[in-house]
């Protein structure tokens, strides 16, 4: 009884945030912001005669004022025995025209993550970089003088790296028109192609076999045991069938915790029904973690079919073959997940000009940095080391479901530590710890002349590295806090609560601050 009253509120409170409905468009203001997709490659020295890593990015850069930018980033080790090495990161920079075509283009990078924590320890690192880059009129290219330094750790190293950056442009209004519907018959900024897009929530298990192992800690044993991932994927189409996607995951089930991927590629939907969808997707990127030193690099093809439940919902299932490109790790893979397909920004198709929606809502977004404290974190009995305070630099999005409900999905790296034990044997970090959770949270209404709002949230997801005593990999996160508004677009968080891990005696209080980005864009709604 209680279930079913609970779903009611959600349902009655979705359908009262989306029942708020204005007939002029052409009221709504809108923001157009142009931010930069980058990737780049970082070759990394790794000392007393290792060998070497080569690290990928992916980042995300907006103009902040006039040549200046900022945004966020993650790296991965693809080349070298250093395969499970993942970091996250906030870039600051500017980018400064000396020709028509020619940049001065100069950063700083800092975030943290890693791998072996021989090499990295706690986790913290600093990237700053200085080069040209030359402009093209739909992508740019940059050659750049890196010195990235792991400085609680052995590796600093300098090289020269390069990147290749997408200008993308992104149309916004504000948060507080959040949860308004329009018709689409008037004239207005908005009538514009729409941005066709897909989020998922995914499920896969590894099948390994061949020559993929465990780590030096299992003595190399075979690994043979199927592998339970859990992880998220964002798909951007580029033509009526085509999409471009990034995909992550992490393991909650058949392995210690620790080992996760992260994907980039490219889709292609070679037959479109009205029921069923046929795809196949070929994607790259970097894997590892309590398997056998590799270098990283993986590539990832599938073949699945994705079923339509409704014109915002399919029901996704694929199958695949997951391979190290610098290793011997490879699995057969089967997988499922729930995708959200939206229509954002627009009110018309730009592949079918008479695909058109009839009506749009604003989609309330947050997007906020944080830094985040986990008090007495129980290490791996093995270890023989006492517990310690974890400081992590984590990402949230906050997905409105109406004023007072919201999806959450939240990804968080370990950058410090604090000892709580002054044994010699304790002072070893804990960088290589990450977690990545989804979650529902509920707002209060705003109070206090607009300026503060309160919100608790529940997370579940995967968790695990470094010694961190959380079996394989399941966690829970709860949270209460309030959120104080700067402005129309930023404001401070700030929150409470715990850590825990339902298998082992994982059990931490845990607190966070940080800098919440609010706004809204149109989607539509049939």
């Amino acid at each position: 009884m209680k279930i079913r009253l609970l779903l009611g509120c959600l349902l009655l409170s979705i359908y009262i945030g989306t029942a708020q409905e204005h007939s002029s468009l052409s009221s709504l203001k809108q923001y157009t912001l142009q931010p930069k997709i980058r990737l780049n490659y970082i070759p990394v020295s790794i000392p007393n005669n290792e060998v070497d890593m080569d690290l990928g990015g992916l980042h995300y850069l907006l103009p902040i004022y006039k040549q200046f930018y900022g945004g966020i980033n993650t790296h991965a080790a693809l080349v070298g025995y250093q395969g499970g090495l993942f970091t996250i990161g906030l870039t600051l920079g500017v980018n400064q025209p000396i020709t028509n075509h020619f940049y001065i283009d100069a950063n700083l990078d800092y975030g943290g993550g890693g791998g072996y924590r021989l090499l990295i320890n706690k986790g913290a690192y600093i990237n700053p970089n200085i080069g040209l880059s030359y402009q093209f009129p739909k992508f740019n290219i940059g050659l750049q003088y890196s010195h990235f330094n792991f400085y609680t750790g052995i590796i600093k190293s300098n090289a020269v790296s390069l990147y290749v950056e997408i200008p993308t442009d992104v149309h916004v209004s504000k948060y507080q028109k959040s949860h308004q519907t329009y018709n689409t018959n008037i004239k207005s900024p908005w009538n514009r192609p729409f941005t066709k897009g897909g989020f998922m929530m995914k499920f896969d298990q590894y099948f390994p076999f061949g020559g993929t192992r465990k780590d030096a800690e299992r003595n190399s044993e075979l690994l043979t045991n199927t592998l339970y991932l859990i992880g998220f994927e964002y798909q951007k189409y580029i033509t009526e069938n085509s999409f471009v996607f990034i995909h992550t995951d992490a393991i909650y089930k058949g392995l210690e915790a620790g080992f996760m991927d992260i994907f980039g590629g490219f889709g292609y939907e070679p037959i479109q029904t009205k029921y069923v969808d046929v795809f196949t997707k070929l994607a790259l990127g970097a894997s590892g973690g309590r398997i056998q030193a590799e270098g990283g690099a993986t590539i990832y093809p599938t073949i699945g079919l994705d079923f339509k439940i409704s014109n915002h919902f399919t029901l996704s299932t694929h199958a695949g073959y997951v391979r190290a490109l610098d290793g011997d790790f490879e699995a057969y893979a089967l997988g499922a997940g729930l995708r959200y397909i939206s229509k954002t920004g627009g009110t018309y198709s730009k592949f079918s000009p008479n695909e058109k929606v009839s009506k749009v809502k604003t989609q309330g977004l947050r997007v906020s940095v944080q830094h985040q404290t986990y008090f007495k974190l129980q290490r791996f009995q093995r270890e023989n080391r006492g517990p310690l305070d974890l400081h992590l630099l984590a990402l949230q999005l906050n997905y409105d479901l109406s004023p007072y409900f919201y999806l959450a999905g939240q990804t968080a790296f370990a950058y410090e530590a604090t000892y709580l034990k002054e044994d010699i044997r304790n002072k070893i970090g804990a960088g290589g710890y990450a977690d990545g959770m989804v979650g529902l949270g509920v707002y209060s209404p705003i109070f206090a002349k607009e300026k503060l709002q309160l919100f608790a949230e529940a997370f579940v997801g995967a968790g695990g590295g470094a010694g961190i005593d959380t079996g394989e990999g399941i966690i829970n996160k709860l949270k209460v806090g309030a959120y104080v508004r700067i402005n129309h677009y930023l404001s401070l968080l700030a929150s409470g609560g715990k850590v825990i891990s339902p298998i082992t005696n994982l059990n931490s209080n845990n607190i966070n601050l940080g800098l919440s980005i609010d706004f809204s864009t149109l989607t539509s709604i049939f």
